[in-house]
């Protein structure tokens, strides 16, 4: 499966599709929408994805029938997205094939770890489970920085990072609250997410530094949430994130 996703990304470079372009106005604002041969090739090569996570899950010894597997699709699903899209911008050369090596190892990871973390029994549940939360942040900087570095316009670039950080918000919190209902947190984690690229769009900002940014606000989010359903948000609690959050700050405005 990794190998038909790297085949993909190839092949956005050899095969040309017809781009289709599409517009309307909503509330005087021109909206175009672009179809092209990257859109096309990423888009089927997120659902081969998807659908191989699924088959992956099913066959998992403690799979029963019927049972849904949706929440182990997001991350790989992400993954094929923006490793996808940062592929793309990267220029033909040995470079590209370093890019193709990590992607593929990266997809990898995400679906071994995904596998081990669908059974709560699994004795390696505890370090596959942090080596996902680790691999989610890295990939949805990864995804945020490729937003950036576009030039996308803040009209598409802000429901973009809302969709991404509420997806990575849910499915940790999902690891995190296992039986609890949490798509209404991850919904707010994402929406305080997007108004922070919103102001920040229009910033002189380099895309890294932006990435790190709200990856971090997507991380308190969530370990608020968790900390919050757990024990409660106690005085110790508040420091530390407070001090992880200036902490996180200093290293980003001074070494990146």
């Amino acid at each position: 499966m990794a190998a038909l996703v790297l085949l993909s990304y190839a092949l956005t470079r050899l095969v040309v599709l017809p781009t289709i372009f599409t517009e309307f106005s909503v509330l005087g604002l021109l909206v175009r929408f672009e179809i092209d041969t990257q859109f096309v090739m990423l888009s089927l090569a997120a659902g081969l994805t998807s659908a191989g996570a699924a088959w992956l899950m099913q066959s998992h010894p403690q799979a029963r029938t019927q049972q849904s597997t949706f929440e182990h699709w997001v991350m790989p699903w992400l993954a094929t997205l923006g490793l996808g899209a940062i592929l793309a911008r990267v220029p033909l050369g040995v470079g590209l094939g370093i890019g193709l090596a990590l992607a593929a190892g990266l997809l990898i990871a995400v679906l071994v770890a995904e596998y081990i973390v669908f059974d709560p029994a699994d004795p390696r549940y505890a370090v596959a489970a942090l080596g996902l939360r680790i691999l989610a942040y890295l990939l949805l900087s990864g995804a945020l920085f490729a937003v950036r570095a576009v030039g996308m316009r803040a009209v598409y670039g802000v429901p973009i990072v809302m969709l991404c950080s509420s997806a990575v918000a849910w499915r940790l919190l999902r690891l995190g609250l296992p039986g609890v209902r949490v798509w209404q947190y991850a919904l707010l984690i994402g929406l305080v997410t997007a108004e922070l690229a919103w102001g920040l769009h229009y910033w002189p900002i380099t895309a890294i530094k932006l990435a790190m940014v709200l990856g971090l606000a997507t991380y308190l989010g969530e370990g608020f949430i968790i900390a919050h359903q757990k024990e409660g948000i106690t005085r110790s609690k508040t420091l530390e994130f407070a001090i992880l959050t200036v902490l996180s700050l200093i290293v980003i405005v001074f070494a990146t």
